[in-house]
């Protein structure tokens, strides 16, 4: 059954729903009962198994055994993003439905859809970013290249012959093709996208295609076993699950920083001390020892703060993709 039905079926019953009695006006929302009073949810917008997907159970984990009330995740993938998006706000804004997400649904898509049913900087709470997740560039074995400089003459030589694979039009894997363009001055590479990161691992490393940015938890395990080549880290610093892959800044593009990130929101309307309280408690989950080591082994970089730094922060995320999409000139219609 489709959101939208399910959206009308709801209407449909709150319009037929009785009036309150005089005297039973409901009270402003926050002034009813704790928070959190009753289970928790965490839409996902991706499937269960990634990266994004583990680190949101993690989360969920420690906040229902912090606060005695259950965290169920909800993983809806579809429409990079968009399905989980319209159900989550369908939901009360009341602090109850979270939407646990990556960078995509905020950053990435008001740039590449142009009838985005949303705006996330209208419709949702900045809480708390939970991490940054580097992307890693790395090279089908056969392809004689061992760091960056080689990789750009390489494909400057092949042109639209050489082809990098991606997890599908305006994903961050795809975008950082234009950075490698831009920022690196490489050749005009083909760009072959794929439904995930899968199968688009699944293409380079059977030589299919020849080159991919992923995010280090999914590329990591291929490059160690030596079906795949690294040649850089698109970060500011080395990361542990890589210790012996320099980064892209280091082999002379300083501006070549891609990641894609995990991140908590809210709901536009639900009231800032629930907003502010999860971030809190958020932000005390990731103070945590055992936490910190299971994201930096996923190759992610801890964050928390504040949810005006994290709005701040995704303000500038998504400019920086923006500017991408447009350079590559994607678009989906929606």
């Amino acid at each position: 059954m489709s959101n939208a039905i399910i959206g009308r079926r709801a209407l449909a019953g709150l319009l037929a729903a009785p009036a309150l009695a005089p005297g039973l006006a409901p009270r402003p929302l926050g002034a009813q009962e704790a928070y959190p009073s009753r289970p928790m949810r965490f839409i996902v917008p991706v499937a269960a198994g990634g990266s994004a997907d583990a680190q949101a159970r993690r989360v969920a984990q420690r906040l229902a055994e912090r606060w005695g009330q259950p965290v169920v995740v909800e993983n809806r993938p579809g429409a990079n993003g968009i399905v989980a998006v319209q159900n989550f706000l369908q939901a009360p804004p009341d602090g109850h439905t979270v939407f646990a997400t990556p960078a995509g649904p905020i950053a990435i898509n008001p740039s590449l859809y142009r009838n985005l049913p949303y705006d996330p900087f209208r419709d949702f709470s900045f809480a708390s970013l939970i991490s940054v997740i580097p992307l890693v560039l790395a090279v089908h074995p056969s392809v004689p290249a061992n760091t960056l400089p080689e990789l750009v003459a390489l494909t400057r030589r092949q042109g639209g012959s050489f082809a990098f694979a991606n997890a599908g039009v305006g994903t961050p894997s795809h975008l950082a093709v234009a950075m490698f363009r831009s920022m690196a001055g490489g050749g005009d590479v083909t760009s072959v996208p794929f439904g995930g990161s899968a199968p688009a691992l699944t293409s380079i490393v059977g030589g299919q295609t020849h080159a991919m940015f992923d995010a280090a938890f999914s590329i990591a395990p291929f490059i160690r076993d030596g079906r795949l080549k690294a040649i850089g880290i698109a970060h500011a610093e080395r990361l542990s699950i890589l210790p012996d892959v320099p980064t892209l800044v280091s082999q002379g593009s300083p501006d070549f920083l891609a990641a894609t990130w995990m991140s908590l929101c809210t709901h536009a309307a639900t009231p800032r001390d629930r907003t502010a309280r999860l971030a809190a408690e958020v932000d005390a989950i990731l103070a945590e020892p055992a936490l910190r080591e299971l994201l930096t082994n996923q190759g992610a970089s801890v964050q928390g703060g504040t949810p005006e730094q994290f709005a701040a922060f995704a303000r500038a995320e998504a400019d920086k993709w923006g500017r991408l999409v447009r350079e590559t000139g994607a678009s989906v219609d929606a």
